[in-house]
């Protein structure tokens, strides 16, 4: 027992091999909640719930009603099945996360309690658990399965997004269905919305990339690279043109310079590799970045050949600069968003090192 993937558990439950406790986390709650509602009908079908399915809302812990659910036997059915959703160690009083613990560790073999969370934010950082929900996690690990919903890579989800149009009579090339993923920050809800409006609207013909950009909503965060491009490209007109749509989209200038200096990093440690003789896979792993981001690694690795490293680092002094005068500075809306045009200005007037 311990830490798996939702494969294995899969095959475990179909060969009659149920652990006893499950605890499912991580940032891609799509994907988790889908496979989630697929166990719990695999364990306990939906004829034999009334008697034999509990479920409970973690952010309101009722440890009496959990451990009477656990010890109850199954009625008609195999097992008695629990779910507790979004239980976050932090807001959980100490003696109830003790009793917690004791029930969890004597549960029958007739019993399976699913610990998954959609709803609430177990992390510290965007890679790590809190540290209460890191020793939690750590528990279950000793006691059953436990298995982490991160984000899969543009390549893994293009082959899932093309299977998925095909049911639909659509097709789409490889590159293509990678941008889809990109675009959606590899988000298994976002990827499935969209993916209904583009088959509605190619009605089984091949979905293009002018159909994609036509269609589909660019979370703010996947606009970062192109910003960060276009400004170390000196593309003024892209630029200006793409913030003040995002201003009408409402999204205030901390956002978008945020966004901006998180792939200007990801550029000039691209460029630092590059220089150096490494390549994308080597920077990823030097600089600690999770599985399904290298592709951010390899976008700013391809993009980076023809700039100049001193360009690269100036424009990061200006944004830097101006992202501590935004958070230190008293600003409206108006006033935050001047300073980060303005700032923008400045990148393109930054040459060689100068400023």
């Amino acid at each position: 027992m311990g830490a798996t993937n939702a494969t294995q558990i899969t095959k475990n439950v179909k060969n009659g091999e149920a652990a006893s406790l499950y605890y499912f986390y991580g940032h891609d709650v799509a994907a988790l909640e889908s496979f989630v509602g697929r166990l719990i009908t695999t364990l306990c079908p939906k004829d034999a719930r009334f008697m034999n399915y509990h479920k409970f809302d973690g952010r309101k812990l009722d440890i009496a009603a959990i451990a009477d659910a656990c010890e109850a036997l199954p009625m008609f059915a195999d097992r008695v099945v629990v779910a507790i959703n979004d239980l976050r160690m932090e807001d959980v009083a100490k003696q109830d996360g003790d009793d917690l613990r004791k029930i969890l560790s004597n549960l029958s073999e007739t019993t399976t309690v699913i610990i998954y969370a959609t709803g609430v934010d177990l992390y510290k950082n965007k890679r790590s658990l809190s540290d209460k929900n890191k020793r939690f996690c750590d528990f279950c690990a000793k006691h059953g399965d436990v298995c982490e919903f991160a984000y899969k890579t543009p390549a893994e989800l293009g082959r899932s997004i093309a299977a998925t149009l095909s049911k639909s009579g659509c097709t789409i090339n490889k590159r293509n269905a990678e941008y889809i993923a990109e675009i959606c920050l590899c988000d298994s809800a976002f990827i499935k919305q969209e993916l209904k409006k583009l088959s509605a609207y190619a009605q089984g013909r091949e979905i293009m990339r002018e159909d994609i950009d036509a269609l589909c909503v660019k979370h703010i965060e996947s606009d970062g690279y192109d910003l960060a491009k276009n400004i170390l490209n000196n593309n003024a007109r892209f630029v200006f043109n793409r913030i003040s749509e995002l201003e009408m989209q409402n999204y205030d200038a901390y956002e978008i310079l945020s966004i901006i200096g998180f792939s200007l990093t990801d550029i000039y440690r691209a460029k630092l590799a590059r220089s150096s003789g490494f390549d994308h896979r080597q920077a990823a792993a030097d600089f600690g970045y999770a599985k399904n981001r290298e592709f951010a690694v390899k976008k700013a690795y391809d993009i980076c050949g023809n700039m100049s490293l001193a360009k690269i680092r100036a424009v990061i002094g200006i944004i830097s600069r101006t992202d501590l005068a935004l958070k230190t500075t008293s600003m409206d809306k108006k006033a935050a968003m001047l300073a980060l045009e303005q700032s923008i200005a400045q990148c393109f007037m930054a040459e060689n090192g100068r400023r």
